[in-house]
């Protein structure tokens, strides 16, 4: 656990790995309280995950950092995204984050996870009075460890029961998401034994985003490691296999609302560091904006 008290407000993070038997579907657990002196704002950046939060207090309003449509949640489900998300709330937040790969969630959530695609849910609205009996026996437990421990309960308990993944699903997955490759669509899917159109009908409904636009999460992901480790722009479109500069700044920017130079800026001024900032420990996955 992690506390950490700076001019911006006040922090405690505490971070578990899952029972060894949900790994790797299911990443990582996510505790958290925070009391903010000023309103906060995060920009959620894509990732190839999805992620439950389980809010034990104050609703945090949710909008697209691409379209904006505000809308206030405790709880919720975000899917895979291709666009940057904004969080923003007032005061206190407390609650824990489930992140997972999106074909675990189909396991967990059991449904078409092209629902969850691009789009924040209630957590309500998906699993009903499964979704506020967590939320609930969360808040309750006494303490981080019981109720990492009780997550690990529950999501055991559901993932066995749950919808079965398709091994084709998870062989494509991995080779598009493991390693710096950028394999082409065609060749994953002769991989696997699948025409594109199967492959692409599969992630859909297990996945959420077609192969390509999984690709185009992990490519991000790649530029945003490499940008905060001091690669310049031009190393980092080379090495992430786009066309140009140009054409690696029009991405950067349709997927995250910002520029490279104003996403690097926002994330030197990070007073709680990444740390606090970040949902996923080793990855660069959301920024600090003026409230």
């Amino acid at each position: 656990m992690r506390r950490l008290s700076c001019p911006s407000g006040e922090w405690e993070i505490a971070r578990a790995l899952p029972d060894e038997r949900l790994r790797p579907g299911v990443h990582s657990y996510r505790g958290f309280q925070i009391a903010p002196r000023r309103p906060q704002c995060r920009l959620e950046l894509p990732q190839e995950t999805v992620t439950l939060v389980i809010g034990f207090e104050g609703p945090v309003r949710i909008t697209d950092a691409v379209h904006p449509a505000c809308t206030p949640y405790t709880s919720l489900v975000a899917g895979l995204h291709t666009r940057a998300a904004l969080g923003e709330h007032d005061g206190r937040a407390s609650g824990m984050q489930v992140i997972l790969t999106p074909w675990a969630a189909f396991r967990f959530l059991a449904v078409d996870m092209h629902e969850l695609a691009e789009s924040v849910v209630d957590l309500d609205a998906v699993l009903g009075a499964r979704g506020r009996a967590l939320a609930d026996a969360l808040a309750a437990a006494p303490g981080w460890a019981e109720r990492f421990t009780l997550l690990d309960r529950v999501l055991t308990r559901a993932c066995a029961s749950g919808p079965v993944v398709c091994p084709q699903v998870l062989r494509a997955w991995e080779l598009l998401c493991v390693g710096r490759r950028h394999l082409p669509v065609g060749k994953v899917a002769a991989e696997v034994g699948w025409s594109e159109r199967q492959l692409r009908r599969r992630f859909q409904e297990q996945i959420g985003l077609s192969p390509m636009a999984v690709t185009r999460v992990v490519r991000l992901r790649h530029a945003l490691h490499l940008l905060t480790t001091g690669a310049s722009t031009t190393a980092t479109a080379a090495a992430c296999g786009f066309h140009d500069q140009p054409h690696f700044q029009h991405e950067f920017k349709a997927m995250t609302s910002l520029t490279p130079a104003e996403f690097l800026a926002h994330r030197a001024q990070a007073i709680a560091g990444p740390a606090c900032v970040d949902r996923i420990a080793g990855r660069v996955t959301s920024v600090l904006l003026p409230a």
